[in-house]
C-alpha cells in the first residue's frame, strides 16, 4: 500500500473521529446551556440552594460525558469507513510493514524455526510500532485488537503456509492480506447508534430531578 493512500486514508479517519468529538461536545454544552436556563427556575424555589447547586452540577459535568461519546462514535465511524471502503488497503499495509521490518518471518526456514510464541512477539511488536506513528494509528489498530484477533490470524497463516523462501514471500504476505480481510466485517465495527439517545435521555432526566423532585424533598 503506497504511503499516500494510507496517509489519505488516515487523514479522511481523523476527520470522522475529530468532526464527532466537536460535534457531540458543542450539542452537550448548548442543549445543557437551555436545560440549565430552563429549569433554573424550578431548581431555585424554595429554602435549600442544593437543587441548584446539583442542576449546575450536572449541566457541568454533562458535556465532558458527551465529549467522551464523540469519541467513541467518532473511532466506530472511523472503523466502519475503514472496513467497509478500505479493508484491503489497511491489511496490505499492516502486512506491507510487517514484511519489510521482519522479512525473515515470512521464509519458511525462519518460520519452520520458530515457535509460535515468537511469531506473536514479532507481531505484536510490530502492530505496537504502528500503533505508536500517530494518535489515528493507536486508535485504529487499538480498537482493531480489540475487536479482531490480527495476531492469531498472520500467526495461522505463517504457521500453515510458510513460504518456500524470498521469492514466495509475496505470495505468503498476499495469503495474510486475504485473511486478515477477510476478518474485517464491517457490520461489526458499526457504531451503536442507540448510544448517544440514552445519554440526552439520562442527562434530560437528570435535570428535570433535580429541578423538580429535589426541591420537594429538600424545601
Amino acid at each position: 500500500m503506497a504511503i499516500k493512500t494510507i496517509l489519505n486514508v488516515s487523514a479522511l479517519a481523523g476527520v470522522k473521529i475529530s468532526s464527532r468529538v466537536i460535534g457531540y461536545t458543542a450539542f452537550g454544552l448548548f442543549l445543557n446551556l437551555v436545560l440549565f436556563l430552563f429549569f433554573a427556575s424550578w431548581a431555585g424555589r424554595g429554602h435549600s440552594g442544593l437543587p441548584m447547586f446539583l442542576l449546575g452540577l450536572t449541566n457541568l459535568l454533562a458535556p465532558i460525558l458527551y465529549f467522551f461519546m464523540g469519541k467513541k462514535q467518532g473511532v466506530a465511524t472511523a472503523m466502519h469507513f475503514l472496513a467497509e471502503r478500505h479493508g484491503t488497503d489497511l491489511s496490505q499495509f499492516v502486512v506491507g510493514k510487517l514484511s519489510d521490518n521482519y522479512p525473515q518471518l515470512l521464509d519458511k526456514v525462519h518460520t519452520a524455526g520458530s515457535s509460535s510464541a515468537a511469531i506473536h512477539e514479532k507481531i505484536t511488536a510490530q502492530l505496537n510500532k504502528l500503533s505508536e506513528q500517530s494518535a489515528i494509528n493507536k486508535m485504529v489498530f487499538s480498537t482493531l485488537l480489540q475487536k479482531f484477533d490480527f495476531i492469531s490470524v498472520i500467526s495461522r497463516v505463517l504457521e500453515n503456509n510458510p513460504a518456500a523462501g524470498s521469492d514466495s514471500r509475496e505470495e505468503t504476505a498476499d495469503k495474510i492480506a486475504k485473511a486478515l480481510q477477510e476478518k474485517l466485517n464491517a457490520d461489526d465495527l458499526k457504531p451503536d447508534l442507540n448510544a448517544p439517545t440514552r445519554l440526552v435521555v439520562c442527562n434530560v432526566a437528570a435535570a428535570l430531578i433535580c429541578a423538580s423532585i429535589l426541591p420537594v424533598i429538600f424545601r
